[in-house]
């Protein structure tokens, strides 16, 4: 059973004496995004994608709504704003640590617990990051987290990005959050003499269709959309809410949409008619243990973000701008490349057989819509028999490969491949350039190699080496799958001195943002770390990009969870020679990214043993944060951070970088935008 203990408390004071906080804009240096005081207010302005300057207005009166207006020229689109913030709260307990995936901290003993933010300003503070500003406003509770409430502007764009910026000291402490905005309702919106105000909110359906809801009422309404995305028609024009694509909703290993954005309209406190809009994370999916929420390590700066797109036209011009940060939620076309997807347990050929072999997968449909080109499918990982030695096995198989075949075309080719949890410790991923038929196991006798009539040559394995001589008799490729956490915790580090582990063949782990951690932009530190450690032990090791995920169909929300190989082939092969796609994956000949940052070109330079230099074309859709170049020794790792704050929004660039690295043995690059989307590269190795 689990308990939730719930801890309200007023977002904004009203039985407190006023008082004028003080602001510091002593660390504003001069650039496109200006800010000033007066007695009572800091005004914040910002040009556009269009060059019209843009102000936001911020009261530094505790007794008023933080924000005042935010507007274009005359026209003001936002009034009279307050930020609302709640979190629940729950504890890490199982033996990875802050990478446990299978403890639910909203299952600990002493019971899970939502807290409503208490905050009341007590000082403002606003910095530039690049050509960007900064204002953060300390005075947030948030139960256990303590902090403030920030606000990024962005030159050449209309986006802010409004944070709780927050630490606590509570030892194992996973969290989710809720937030958003409560501000003035337009006015054709208002009903005297109601306790509601009746205003238009449009947001993409999870069918893909415009929809307009009308508000009906102070309670938060949780909107099942697509995009994660919801507006608001406004006197003078339109405010977008979402939240950032990626690190949000925390990972999971299912896709289901609970539900992920909220609205409400109501008379309010004064009376006069607000408009409230946010982003919602509910505490339990129903999947239980496959639920991990976000890391919040003691003393760490967590920051729980939300964007505003502010736009002085109408609702559904706002959604589109927003949808072109994520491509409409699409990997972008790339020339040269193919986007490769790994490690997907639909179950996909069971339910063919039942199906019958026209059934066209729910799955397929959804990631060629999202520019998937291939995905390694994981079949037989809890369906089918896939440890039954017996002709059942080989059945299944011979299943497998039929319909995969039968689900390939020249736009997307499906690749089988298995996950398996036998013989070399943890969880490994297995795939073939061909169909393979093979036993976990001895069918008959102590020989690798069975010959059956109908399926020609059959591999029983029973060890490593069996493993290990298939693999390379067959030039599959094997690795380690969720690495250091899951089933797979301690490995691949328990088996690094395995022949095995060293055979090329042997390519590496999974890549995957997990676990989340919103102090950090980097996603999926887990396994970078690994990465540089699997290059300081010896043989070369690349990560693969792995979703991870369970049953998919149009209505998920599975975006948030996605990443790609962009693999450098330059036609997608058809079945009979997907290997050829497999070879470059095992030449580490791809990068990885989540959507937003691509790097077409990286080149770091081998001429010299002391000094790596790197020159790295990229494009990106979010405002860039960073970008890191790593390297070893063989002993250590290192990194040299490159500030990107100076990008706007929807660029491309040649970065040329350099880092003194004596007896540099391997070296890679990451580039991170604003809200952790990123792209990275694997090794190359000197």
């Amino acid at each position: 059973m689990r308990f939730f203990i719930f801890f309200a408390a007023v977002l904004v004071p009203v039985m407190c004496r006023a008082a004028i906080v003080p602001a510091d804009i002593s660390a504003v240096r001069q650039g496109p995004v200006t800010v000033s005081t007066a007695a009572d207010a800091l005004t914040i302005r910002w040009p556009d994608e269009s060059s019209r300057i843009w102000t936001a207005e911020f009261s530094l009166d505790t007794q008023k709504p933080l924000i005042t207006r935010i507007g274009v020229g005359a026209s003001n689109v936002v009034r009279n704003a307050y930020p609302q913030y709640w979190a629940d709260t729950g504890k890490r307990r199982g033996r990875a640590g802050f990478d446990e995936f299978f403890d639910f901290p909203g299952s600990a003993p002493e019971g899970a617990r939502r807290f409503e933010g208490a905050f009341r300003p007590v000082s403002a503070t606003a910095r530039s990051v690049g050509n960007r500003i900064e204002v953060l406003f300390q005075g947030l509770t948030l139960g256990i987290f303590e902090g403030g409430i920030a606000y990024t502007f962005y030159p050449g764009s209309r986006l802010i990005y409004q944070e709780a910026v927050v630490s606590t000291n509570v030892p194992m402490t996973a969290y989710l959050y809720d937030t958003g905005l409560r501000f003035a309702a337009p006015a054709s919106g208002f009903r005297p003499g109601r306790r509601e105000v009746v205003s238009p909110v449009l947001y993409y359906d999870t069918e893909g269709k415009l929809r307009t809801e009308m508000t009906t009422g102070p309670d938060r309404h949780p909107a099942y959309v697509r995009y994660r995305t919801v507006a608001a028609q406004l006197d003078a024009g339109s405010l977008a809410v979402f939240p950032p694509p990626h690190t949000y909703i925390a990972p999971r290993d299912y896709t289901t949409n609970m539900g992920y954005v909220w609205f409400h309209g109501w008379a309010g406190r004064t009376g006069r008619g607000e408009l409230g809009m946010g982003v919602r994370h509910p505490v339990d999916d129903g999947a239980g243990l496959y639920y991990p929420w976000i890391n919040a390590p003691p003393g760490t700066i967590q920051r729980m973000g939300v964007f505003y797109l502010v736009s002085d036209g109408k609702p559904e011009s706002a959604l589109d701008d927003v949808l072109r940060f994520t491509n409409r939620d699409r990997f972008p076309s790339l020339p040269g490349y193919k986007t490769l997807t790994s490690h997907w347990h639909w179950g996909f050929t069971i339910q063919a057989l039942n199906q019958g072999e026209n059934w066209t997968p729910p799955f397929k449909p959804v990631l060629e819509d999202m520019g998937i080109d291939a995905a390694m499918t994981c079949d037989f990982h809890g369906d089918g028999h896939p440890r039954v030695l017996t002709d059942v096995r080989l059945e299944e198989l011979d299943a497998y490969y039929r319909m995969c075949r039968r689900q390939s075309d020249s736009k997307f080719l499906l690749i089988p491949s298995e996950e398996a949890d036998v013989i070399l410790g943890g969880h490994w991923a297995l795939t073939f350039p061909k169909p393979v038929y093979w036993f976990m196991g001895k069918a008959e006798g102590n020989s690798l190699v069975l010959n059956r009539p109908k399926y020609g040559k059959v591999y029983q394995v029973a060890t490593s080496d069996d493993i290990l001589e298939m693999v390379r008799t067959e030039k599959g490729i094997m690795y380690q799958t969720h690495p250091r956490t899951k089933d797979s915790y301690g490995y691949p580090d328990k088996v690094r001195d395995t022949a095995f582990y060293r055979d090329p063949r042997f390519i590496g782990a999974g890549w995957k943002a997990l676990p989340a951690d919103r102090s950090t932009l980097r996603q999926g530190v887990r396994a970078l770390n690994l990465l540089n450690d699997m290059n300081n032990w010896g043989p070369p090791k690349n990560l693969l990009a792995e979703t991870d995920m369970f049953a998919i169909d149009h209505t998920s929300e599975l975006y948030a969870h996605m990443n790609a190989n962009y693999v450098r082939i330059a036609q997608l092969p058809d079945f009979d020679h997907y290997g050829q796609l497999l070879d470059a994956v095992n030449r580490g000949d791809y990068f990885i990214s989540m959507g937003q940052v691509l790097l077409p070109e990286v080149e770091i330079s081998k001429s010299s043993s002391s000094v790596i230099k790197v020159k790295a074309q990229a494009q990106w859709t979010f405002p860039l944060a960073f970008g890191e170049i790593f390297w070893g020794d063989g002993n250590q790792t290192f990194h040299r951070t490159f500030d990107l704050s100076d990008t706007a929004q929807f660029g491309k660039a040649t970065f040329d970088w350099s880092a003194d690295a004596p007896n540099w043995k391997w070296a890679r690059i990451e580039v991170w935008d604003i809200d952790g989307n990123g792209a990275l590269t694997n090794p190359v190795h000197r």
